[in-house]
């Protein structure tokens, strides 16, 4: 999967001009955490809510005086942004992108396409195509198979679920489970569940856990 499936297009977005007090606004009205910033169609910085939090005298302190929130009102986005941040294009990887983020303890990165911002993909989205990748919202039965790397393994495991009917929503594998195994976890439906138990046992392929789920709330 790539950034372009899962980034949201419709960007708000601040000039470097405008006061910081308006951007909190936008923010707290959006209800978004971060809004990228941008002067005459270029990205030059992007601003989140913990850098206002530094930037905003708090109106629970009592030494934020009104000389205070008045000199607060002069402060423009361009001053507290951070400037350069660091991107990534539609056709990027969603690993990549999330990689980015766990590493630069990033919560969001501004999307480019020919220098232009056409997306934003931030933490909501990834957790959105983990609930995709997990079929997290079909209803239906949790498996967890372990088995050993080879690949002749994982090609028995998908033969079983065809000989017996059964339709996977979705697929992951932990590579790393152990020395010897990976752990393949799969999202199934079917009529044949415990003819698939058997099968996955008769074929050497140990079940880990299983279990059936609910559907999640679309709210």
């Amino acid at each position: 999967m790539f950034v372009k499936l899962w980034m949201t297009s419709n960007v708000l977005t601040v000039a470097s001009d405008q006061p910081i007090v308006e951007v909190e606004r936008l923010l707290r009205e959006h209800r978004v955490r971060r809004v990228p910033v941008v002067d005459d169609g270029k990205l030059v910085g992007i601003i989140g809510q913990e850098d206002l939090f530094r930037a905003m005298p708090s109106i629970f302190d009592p030494s934020a005086g009104q000389e205070n929130q008045e000199r607060t009102g002069c402060i423009k986005a361009g001053a507290i942004m951070t400037p350069a941040p660091i991107t990534v294009d539609p056709s990027t990887p969603l690993e990549q992108a999330a990689l980015l983020m766990r590493s630069h303890k990033f919560g969001s990165l501004p999307v480019l396409q020919d220098e232009q911002l056409v997306g934003i993909i931030t933490e909501t989205n990834i957790f959105d195509a983990l609930l995709e990748i997990f079929a997290a919202r079909k209803q239906g039965a949790r498996i967890e198979i372990k088995i050993d790397r080879t690949p002749a393994s994982f090609y028995a495991m998908l033969q079983v679920f065809k000989k017996c009917e059964i339709t996977i929503f979705g697929i992951a594998v932990l590579h790393d489970y152990s020395e010897e195994h990976q752990l393949v976890t799969l999202k199934v439906q079917g009529d044949n569940l415990d003819r698939l138990i058997d099968g996955l046992w008769a074929a050497g392929l140990q079940i880990n856990r299983m279990h059936a789920e609910a559907p999640d709330s679309e709210s």
